[in-house]
């Protein structure tokens, strides 16, 4: 069975373009024509514009909302943020706390994940970016599970966390307390475009008894590929290298 829309955002999908589309919005106005939203009832509903172009209505993922959402300081990047998961296996039901939280992209990616039962503490001292934050978590509906603290983090207070990421200077003067925060098994990330600061982490963690101390960075590519039978395809010459590097440690004891 179909699942219904109610009064959830969704996009609109043609081709390779899409469109996040509020349910509020009544009419929807693009340079393919007009949309009577309150047609759509339903996710994978098709539907023709004014104009003929056929659309898609599907339910959004974190990743179309991310797209959507406002950047105020630089974020850490979905690639980033897929390694984060893959290491540390990140679940649905985890507590987590995300410090430096900036537009809070991480901390989305981290609570649609941990949703519904986990929780997300996000830590920004700026309040801008703090309110900032906010509004990107109810454009993405995740009010409910992560919590935005207009605090720095060296007052965070929450214990027997599952993961903590820490993007932010001097983050390896935060190592202890990190350890104080997690239960045992738990992970700490800090996240640096940096290699000095993660130099400093590395050690600070290893100081601290934390294991499977790593640090790595994730380069991403696309490729050229050859579609008229020329043999010839290729890594497009631009790509997302290098945006920063990733210190992990697990707290055993």
């Amino acid at each position: 069975m179909a699942e219904k829309t109610g009064d959830r955002d969704f996009i609109l999908l043609c081709g390779e373009k899409n469109f996040l589309v509020q349910k509020s919005q009544k009419i929807f106005h693009s340079n393919f024509g007009t949309i009577d939203i309150t047609r759509i009832k339903q996710y994978g509903q098709k539907i023709r514009s004014s104009s003929g172009t056929e659309f898609t209505a599907i339910k959004p993922t974190a990743i179309d909302m991310l797209k959507k959402c406002r950047r105020m300081p630089q974020v850490i990047l979905p690639k980033d943020a897929g390694q984060i998961v893959s290491v540390t296996g990140l679940c649905s039901g985890w507590r987590c706390m995300d410090a430096g939280a900036g537009s809070g992209f991480l901390s989305i990616f981290l609570g649609s994940i941990a949703a519904p039962s986990g929780k997300v503490y996000a830590y920004e001292r700026d309040r801008k970016f703090a309110e900032n934050a906010r509004n990107n978590m109810k454009m993405c509906g995740l009010e409910g599970v992560v919590e935005v603290k207009s605090r720095p983090a060296e007052k965070m207070s929450e214990k027997e966390l599952d993961l903590i990421t820490l993007d932010m200077q001097n983050a390896d003067k935060l190592v202890k307390k990190a350890k104080s925060a997690l239960k045992a098994g738990g992970w700490l990330c800090i996240y640096s475009p940096q290699i000095e600061q993660q130099k400093r982490a590395a050690e600070e963690m290893r100081k601290h008894d934390f294991s499977n101390v790593r640090t790595i960075e994730t380069i991403q590519r696309d490729w050229h590929m050859d579609e008229r039978g020329s043999g010839y395809s290729h890594p497009k010459p631009s790509g997302i290298m290098h945006t920063g590097f990733m210190t992990f440690g697990r707290k055993i004891s």
